[in-house]
């Protein structure tokens, strides 16, 4: 579309500011799911502006505040424990050009290593996997993106740790803090939506998928499964 026009973002929710400005995806939806249809390119300039958020209803902000707390679960405990004081939206705008900086700047890192999302980049989708699943469940109007990585986020630290990979007292941590932010940390969803959900992600190959998992806060693995071992144990 417009080939070749310089594109700018001016990102005005949390979500977008902390996630989808960063690191050059695009990409439009089609009635079989979310962002199937896209490409790699990189803005010209992203501007984002801290005082955009102070209009945001509170679900919307908290709502960005899910991907907030997936970077400090997969790159930076210290960040993880930063935010774990801060339960309030008034706490947390009054750090929150600290905030911003420390997330763009982990999600630079990454993308810098692999632009491409073949790699490293792929612990970026830490929750999403099973987020998507639960976005479909409510058939894309029920839950807000934030939400359901919230809850997916949760549901993967359960999962690491019935794999043996995850420390079981991470698994309560997540969640406290999560609630504490007024996201869910369970969604119901049945067999068949996460079956569509794990079909389609692009993490997976043929008759496997790799998922995101935590070996300790702070750091994210890769957990190559196969997707009918995954189904049976959600």
């Amino acid at each position: 579309i417009l080939r070749g026009v310089a594109f700018v973002q001016i990102p005005t929710t949390l979500l977008a500011q902390v996630d989808s400005s960063v690191g050059g995806k695009v990409a439009v939806d089609l009635d079989h799911g979310k962002n199937l249809a896209g490409a790699f390119y990189q803005p010209r300039l992203v501007l984002m502006d801290p005082d955009t958020l102070d209009s945001l209803p509170l679900p919307v902000f908290m709502a960005g505040m899910a991907e907030v707390v997936k970077y400090g679960c997969i790159w930076d405990k210290d960040f993880f424990n930063f935010l774990a004081v801060r339960p309030s939206r008034q706490a947390l705008m009054a750090d929150i050009e600290h905030i911003l900086y420390t997330c763009c700047d982990i999600k630079r890192q990454v993308v810098i290593d692999d632009e491409l999302d073949t790699g490293l980049r792929m612990i970026l989708n830490f929750g999403h996997t099973l987020g998507h699943a639960y976005e479909l469940a409510g058939h894309y109007t029920e839950w807000n993106h934030g939400e359901a990585v919230a809850a997916g986020m949760c549901a993967a630290a359960k999962l690491g740790v019935s794999l043996g990979v995850t420390p079981a007292e991470l698994s309560g941590q997540l969640e406290s803090t999560l609630a504490g932010l007024g996201l869910p940390t369970f969604i119901p969803c049945s067999a068949e939506d996460y079956a569509a959900a794990v079909g389609r992600d692009k993490k997976g190959a043929g008759a496997d998928i790799t998922v995101i998992l935590l070996d300790r806060m702070g750091h994210a693995v890769p957990h190559k499964i196969s997707k009918n071992a995954l189904l049976k144990l959600l």
